[in-house]
C-alpha cells in the first residue's frame, strides 16, 4: 500500500505541467496560476493537518518553514515560467539534475560525505544533462535557463528542509510552506499588474488540477508512502514523476522527443537511482557497525 500511495504522489507531480499548460492555453498567467495553486493546496492540507490533530509549526522552525516557502516560490516560479519556453519534457528531465546538486552543495558546506555513489552520480547525471542539452530539444534558452534554475531553487529547499531543527507534522509543515508561497506568488502577480484567472470552466478545471491533484494529493499520498515504506524505496518510486510527465507531454501536448535526449533522461534518473541506493548502503553499513540496525518502516 505504501507503494501505491508514492505511485499515487508521482503520478500527481508528474502531472502538474499538463495542467499549466492547459490553464496557460487558456490565458492564466504563472503567478496567477501559482497562487491560486498554492491557497487550494494550502488550504486543503491545513484542514488535513486540523483534523489529524496535528502540531503546526513554532518559533525558529516556524521562520525556517516559512523562508522554505519563499524559495519554494522560486522554484515553482522558474520550473512553471520554463512552461512557456520548453516542453514540458525537458523542463522535467533538467529539474531532475538537483540530486547531484544537493549532493555536491552537501559536500561543499560539509553536511555529508562525497564518495563513490555521489562520483558515480556526478559522471551520468553530467552525461545526461549534456544529451538532453545537446540532443536537438526544442525551447529556448531562456526555457533550459528557468528548468535548472528551478533546479537550483529545490536544491536549497531541500538543504534547508535538512537541518535538525525541522522537525514536525509533515502536512502540518507543507501547509506552512505553501502559505508562504501563496502570499508570495500574490503578491508578485499584483506587482505586474494583477491576476488574470481562468475564464473557462477546462482553464478552472486545469488550475484546480495542478492544486488538487498535482500538489494537495501528491503531498498527502507522499507523506502516507514514506511512513509505509521509508525513505530509500520512495525516493526510488519518486523517479516516476519526470517519466509521467514526458509521457503526458508526448501523448497530450504533442510534445517531441529526441532519441538523445531520451537517452539523457534515462541517465538523469539513473543517476538519481544510483545515489539514492548507494546512500542507503552506506547508512546501512554504518548503522551496523555501530550495532544499530537502521528501519527505515
Amino acid at each position: 500500500m505504501g507503494a501505491l500511495f508514492v505511485l499515487i504522489s508521482a503520478i500527481g507531480f508528474g502531472s502538474m505541467a499538463l495542467f499549466a499548460n492547459m490553464a496557460y492555453a487558456d490565458g492564466v498567467d504563472t503567478f496567477s496560476l501559482l497562487t491560486l495553486r498554492f491557497v487550494i493546496a494550502a488550504s486543503l492540507l491545513g484542514a488535513l493537518a486540523v483534523v489529524r490533530g496535528a502540531r503546526f509549526p513554532r518559533g525558529r522552525a516556524l521562520r525556517s518553514y516559512a523562508g522554505m516557502g519563499v524559495v519554494y516560490t522560486a522554484m515553482a516560479w522558474g520550473y512553471f515560467g520554463a512552461l512557456h519556453h520548453a516542453p514540458s519534457a525537458t523542463v522535467a528531465l533538467v529539474l531532475y539534475v538537483y540530486p547531484i546538486l544537493v549532493a555536491l552543495a552537501a559536500f561543499a558546506l560539509r553536511l555529508d560525505r562525497f564518495g563513490w555513489p555521489e562520483a558515480g552520480t556526478l559522471v551520468l547525471s553530467s552525461l545526461g544533462l549534456y544529451l538532453v542539452l545537446g540532443g536537438s530539444t526544442q525551447g529556448s534558452g531562456t526555457g533550459l535557463l528557468l528548468a535548472f534554475v528551478a533546479a537550483v531553487c529545490y536544491s536549497g529547499y531541500i538543504l534547508i528542509g535538512s537541518r535538525k531543527h525541522m522537525e514536525g507534522d509533515a502536512v502540518a509543515c507543507s501547509t506552512v510552506v505553501l502559505s508562504t508561497a501563496a502570499v508570495c506568488c500574490f503578491a508578485l502577480s499584483f506587482m505586474q499588474g494583477g491576476q488574470h484567472w481562468p475564464n473557462s470552466p477546462a482553464s478552472w478545471a486545469a488550475t484546480v488540477g495542478v492544486a488538487v491533484f498535482g500538489t494537495a494529493v501528491a503531498i498527502a499520498a507522499f507523506v502516507a508512502g514514506l511512513k509505509r515504506i521509508g525513505p530509500t524505496q520512495a525516493a526510488v518510486l519518486s523517479t516516476l514523476e519526470p517519466v509521467v510527465t514526458v509521457i503526458l507531454g508526448v501523448v497530450f501536448l504533442r510534445e517531441q522527443l529526441t532519441v538523445s535526449a531520451a537517452a539523457g533522461g534515462c541517465l538523469i534518473l539513473a543517476a538519481t537511482i544510483v545515489l539514492t541506493l548507494g546512500r542507503n548502503r552506506r547508512l546501512t553499513k554504518h548503522a551496523s557497525a555501530a550495532g544499530q540496525p537502521r528501519n527505515d518502516a
